[in-house]
């Protein structure tokens, strides 16, 4: 990417990172700006350039993201301004033929977005930490958690003597017996966070377009909003003031803007080494 298309997404990425984390919320004049920015810087290549090439590859780029953004966001894992986002980013790199960049970014992105989420969930964590340790002693507790434990540890045994028997596959199995046992942690570590911490109560009146509702708001036997909606709409929230409901639980999301932005940085430092790879396997 050039170095012009490279800082005007810098800071559409950093100024929608900063509103993420403020406000839990990103302005669509930033969405649709780095989506309109990318498309005209294109354009405008294709122009200059009298070639076809860059436009070509900036709209192949949009479209990509574009499916890739709806297929998260249908999938209840991002919120509608992360799959702006993403396409507008999709257009700055450009979808061509024989160059990796866009794909390098997602795989970049991926990485920088789990360990994002770790840190971010443990933060969380740290900060509530009575309430998260009620909560994690409660969900051990019970059934199908105790049980789940003890299927792990069981099997995290079963592996740990295999490697003692099976020298060849010694290390393999033991790393997976400790990422297993890791990875339960993790998972009810993260569950014990949404549980305790992001789930609330919100007054109606503070309810804002997107926000994902809980559960199911019922009232007089017929459904309002809730977790199927994907997020709840000016219409339902008008509909919940109408019908004077008071309180809703809301699940409120982790701000994943920034793990955007730390691997389109982290992306800077990868790149190089890639195609050297990239070069001495050609």
């Amino acid at each position: 990417m050039d170095i012009v298309p490279f800082l005007i997404g810098l800071c559409f990425l950093m100024a929608a990172s900063w509103s993420d984390l403020r406000t839990r919320e990103v302005p669509d004049l930033l969405s649709y700006g780095l989506i309109v920015f990318a498309a005209a810087y294109g354009l405008a290549e294709t122009i200059i350039l009298w070639n076809w090439q860059p436009f070509l590859a900036m709209a192949a780029g949009e479209l990509a993201m574009l499916l890739l953004g709806l297929l998260m966001f249908y999938g209840g894992q991002w919120g509608g301004a992360d799959s702006k986002l993403l396409i507008g980013l999709g257009g700055l790199y450009g979808l061509w033929l024989g160059r990796y960049a866009l794909l390098l970014y997602l795989v970049v992105a991926l990485f920088a977005g789990a360990a994002y989420g770790i840190l971010y969930t443990a933060g969380l964590a740290l900060r509530h930490r009575a309430a998260f340790l009620r909560k994690f002693r409660t969900l051990l507790r019970e059934p199908k958690v105790h049980l789940t434990r003890k299927l792990v540890i069981g099997a995290g045994f079963l592996l740990l003597l295999l490697a003692f028997l099976l020298a060849q596959f010694r290390l393999l199995l033991f790393v997976v017996a400790i990422v297993a046992y890791c990875a339960f942690y993790l998972w009810l570590g993260v569950r014990t966070v949404e549980d305790a911490i992001l789930i609330k109560e919100y007054p109606v009146a503070k309810l804002r377009e997107g926000d994902w509702i809980k559960q199911d708001v019922v009232v007089k036997g017929e459904r309002v909003c809730g977790p199927k909606d994907l997020g709840i709409s000016v219409e339902q929230i008008a509909l919940l003031k109408k019908l004077k409901v008071k309180k809703v639980l809301v699940k409120e999301g982790i701000p994943f803007v920034p793990s955007f932005l730390l691997g389109y940085l982290l992306l800077l430092l990868v790149q190089p080494f890639v195609a050297a790879v990239f070069s001495s396997l050609l």
